[in-house]
C-alpha cells in the first residue's frame, strides 16, 4: 500500500526471516520470541495497510510488544512500510 499521507517506516529484516506474500498479507517476516521458543509472523494487510502480528496479544487486542519494539503502529493504523 503506497499512500504519501501515511508515515513511512523502513525496517531491516534478514533475508532468512522474510516470507512470501499471501492472499491477505504482504511484507511478511518472522520474529523469534525473546521469552520462549515461539516464532511469530509480522505482516502488513494488503487492503488496509495496517500491520499485524500472529501473537496472542495482537490477535486479541490489536496491540503487541513486537510491533511496538519495531517502531510499528498498533491498533490497525495504516503505514507505508519498506523492508530492507
Amino acid at each position: 500500500m503506497e499512500n504519501t499521507n501515511l508515515p513511512k517506516i523502513t525496517i531491516h529484516v534478514d533475508e532468512d526471516n522474510k516470507l512470501p506474500d499471501n492472499k491477505l498479507w504482504t511484507n511478511r517476516f518472522e520474529i523469534h520470541s525473546e521469552t520462549s521458543n515461539r516464532v511469530y509472523i509480522i505482516a502488513q494487510n494488503k487492503e488496509l495497510g495496517h500491520m499485524g502480528c500472529s501473537c496472542p496479544a495482537w490477535r486479541r487486542y490489536r496491540h503487541c510488544k513486537h510491533l511496538t519494539e519495531l517502531g510499528l503502529p498498533n491498533h490497525e493504523v495504516p503505514v507505508n512500510l519498506n523492508l530492507k
